[in-house]
């Protein structure tokens, strides 16, 4: 599977994200952070961060590639990496995933991810649609859209940063492949 570059517009992801419509999309700041395979070394809502991105060979037509994210604690603990899980999706909010993966076949790609990054907060969109019929059919897309937070209470049970559940958003339309649902219907 070849690596998709997406250019997205901040301005209609965010409006699609925003908690107030008034507000301009634009001036949220959001910019979509690039990832490449291997190591990749990030901010995240001005919070060092690491983010190790990896194929997985099949040696068919459906490798894969799988994205874990770690943060550093700030100052005095520099040298320990922590590990980023992303929690919560509709009717299960204590859902946690500790890697995202980026998936499909040769015709059609069913999972995907971007994150975004405005210096003050950061946003996690995953895109995915179930195999349906098959991996070359059209089926409806979902746009799970989390929000960077940190656990600076130290609440028992939650780790000191992570991906929370903000909000599913649908596609108007089935796709085949979830970039394709993301360039049309977010306006990548």
């Amino acid at each position: 599977m070849k690596t998709i570059v997406r250019r997205w517009v901040p301005g209609v992801l965010f409006a699609c994200m925003a908690a107030q419509a008034a507000t301009p999309p634009a001036s949220r700041g959001f910019r979509e952070v690039p990832l490449r395979n291997g190591f990749n070394r990030i901010t995240l809502a001005g919070h060092e961060a690491i983010v190790a991105y990896a194929w997985r060979e099949n040696y068919n037509a459906h490798g894969f590639s799988v994205a874990t994210i770690y943060a550093r604690p700030g100052k005095g603990d520099a040298g320990r990496l922590l590990l980023v899980p992303v929690f919560g999706e509709p009717g299960n909010a204590l859902k946690e995933r500790h890697e995202l993966t980026v998936s499909g076949g040769a015709d059609c790609r069913l999972q995907d991810f971007a994150l975004f990054d405005s210096g003050s907060a950061a946003r996690l969109v995953r895109a995915w649609r179930a195999i349906g019929t098959g991996y070359a059919a059209a089926a409806p897309v979902h746009f799970d859209i989390y929000r960077f937070e940190r656990n600076s209470d130290g609440l028992p049970g939650r780790p000191p940063f992570d991906f929370r559940f903000e909000r599913r958003v649908e596609a108007a339309h089935a796709y085949c492949d979830v970039d394709e649902a993301m360039e049309r219907e977010l306006r990548l």
